[in-house]
């Protein structure tokens, strides 16, 4: 009778703020128990949000609470796979009840409880639970499975209400692994973002499931899909141990867990944690992880949503940087290129001398020569020549972007713009008559930080003083697309100094230049 009821009123409930006290009422027909509560898993925060608590109920127990909360990894059944979602039952002298719920059921003057997973899809959505007091019987088999069959009507009620509410329910959550999308990562690091300057920190763990794809070709999408959701229930467990930390499934096998006001010591810990907690993931699959946090906008992003996404791809170039450690093996040989991108420089220089002949003696104009044959050689993304008087900004004085870039309009690309190199430690060294380089995820953090606000993969530069109170800047900016720079830094070196020394104008082509390139590798 209790569970013809329970079908009956819970196909009226209409919204999930009505469906939260009725459910509670019902389970505690169901169970015939003492009190009963309903819980929403916040899988994307790690815990178990209590929404109602009704019948016979401790003094610090509220009806409607708003911030009982308890981490999921308090309760081995929520952060278990889907398809292995069990109910669970047991009593104070059981030697499998944990020590959190043996707590529990203490401080709630309980001596048996059960709770059963709220199932919607193929995600749990949360639990329902009843405790009885030391005069009643525990739980019997026939309690669990009435309680079972009042689960599955749950879950086919809340289904029902996020069916009619979708847009909202989907606009920040990821529908397989229940964590949260993309669209919440970017919306928590744009406000952070928002305000320059601002107190606190944000720290970024970007992880990539390994094995995926095979698994997929081998065993099937659903074992994939599997996979994915053991993955999100350890970087969940996670979560529910930070304070307002985020988890979240970014897209196919790529996850993140970001955290407000962690040091830099605590993300790492972080990311090590979840690398722990996906040990053993079925089938061989592995996780890898990396992390960046930041205080301000990295690399004078200018705007919240650059910034966002530069935090995004400095943890993600240190996620590529330790997959490619542990896979790194001294067994195996390292194959030189087949074609030394050196053996050109020759035939670059002289038509970079060919070029300067006819530019006249505007220094801008002579390091844009340069820059244009040394870009054009690796396919740069772009390249900017940037000059600065006295202890100034640096003042991009002549620029050209290749392609566009990704996360936004480059500010190296746009005449005018002003960086302060005091900012950019390898940068003021490099002005003073040396080169500059960095990737995303190797060199000077301030540098790694630009790269990855304007949408670059590398950074080559190479500096020259005109005179005590000038210096210039000539910087090639590389992506997916170009050929690796560091082995050009000699080159441009050596070309920049003859743009501003002029040297050319007395050079024939049969000069062996080779030896300028050499002298300035030194």
């Amino acid at each position: 009778m209790a569970l013809a009821e329970a079908g009956r009123r819970l196909a009226t409930v209409g919204t999930l703020d009505e469906l939260a006290p009725t459910a509670a009422e019902l389970a505690l027909d169901v169970l015939a128990a003492s009190s009963a509560s309903i819980g929403m898993l916040e899988r994307e925060h790690g815990i178990l949000r209590v929404l109602c608590n009704v019948g016979e109920l401790a003094d610090w127990e509220e009806e409607r609470p708003t911030d009982e909360i308890y981490p999921v990894a308090d309760f081995p059944q929520l952060v278990a796979a889907a398809e292995d979602a069990r109910p669970w039952f047991g009593n104070l002298g059981d030697p499998e009840v944990g020590p959190a719920h043996h707590d529990l059921l203490e401080r709630m003057g309980m001596q048996a409880s059960s709770s059963f997973p709220i199932m919607v899809g193929t995600t749990i959505w949360g639990q329902f639970g009843g405790a009885r007091r030391g005069h009643l019987p525990p739980f019997s088999p026939a309690d669990v499975a009435a309680g079972e069959a009042f689960a599955g009507m749950l879950g086919a009620a809340i289904s029902r209400i996020q069916d009619r509410d979708e847009l909202q329910v989907m606009a920040y959550r990821d529908p397989l692994t229940g964590l949260g999308n993309r669209r919440a990562v970017d919306d928590r690091l744009e406000a952070f973002f928002h305000a320059p300057g601002g107190d606190g920190s944000i720290g970024a763990v970007i992880c990539d499931v390994n094995g995926l794809r095979a698994i997929n070709e081998r065993f099937g999408h659903d074992a994939g899909d599997r996979l994915l959701r053991e993955v999100a229930s350890a970087l969940s467990t996670v979560a529910g141990t930070l304070p307002d930390s985020l988890a979240a499934r970014l897209g196919g096998d790529e996850f993140c867990l970001l955290l407000m006001g962690a040091s830099e010591a605590a993300v790492r810990d972080a990311s090590e944690r979840i690398a722990i907690a996906a040990e053993g993931l079925p089938m061989g699959a592995e996780l890898t992880c990396g992390w960046a946090r930041a205080t301000e906008r990295p690399g004078d992003a200018p705007t919240a949503t650059v910034a966002a996404r530069a935090l995004l791809r400095l943890a993600d170039a240190a996620q590529f940087r330790a997959k490619r450690t542990s896979r790194r093996s001294s067994t195996v040989p390292v194959v030189p290129a087949p074609n030394d991108p050196t053996q050109q420089h020759p035939a670059l220089v002289e038509a970079a001398i060919a070029q300067l002949r006819t530019a006249g003696g505007d220094v801008a104009e002579r390091l844009r020569v340069v820059a244009t044959v040394v870009g054009h050689h690796v396919q740069a993304g772009g390249w900017a020549v940037s000059r600065r008087i006295g202890n100034g900004l640096l003042e991009s004085i002549s620029h050209d972007a290749e392609r566009g870039v990704g996360l936004a309009p480059a500010a190296v690309a746009v005449q005018g713009v002003q960086v302060d190199p005091e900012r950019y430690p390898a940068t003021l060294r490099a002005l003073e008559g040396g080169t500059l380089q960095a990737t995303l995820d190797d060199g000077d953090p301030a540098e790694r930080a630009f790269l990855a606000s304007f949408g670059y993969d590398e950074i080559l530069g190479a500096g020259v003083r005109a005179d005590p109170g000038t210096a210039w800047l000539v910087e090639i900016f590389g992506d997916a697309v170009s050929a690796p720079l560091d082995q050009h830094a000699a080159l441009l070196r050596a070309l920049v100094e003859l743009a501003l020394t002029g040297a050319e104008q007395g050079t024939s082509s049969h000069r062996p230049i080779a030896e300028v390139v050499a002298s300035s590798a030194d």
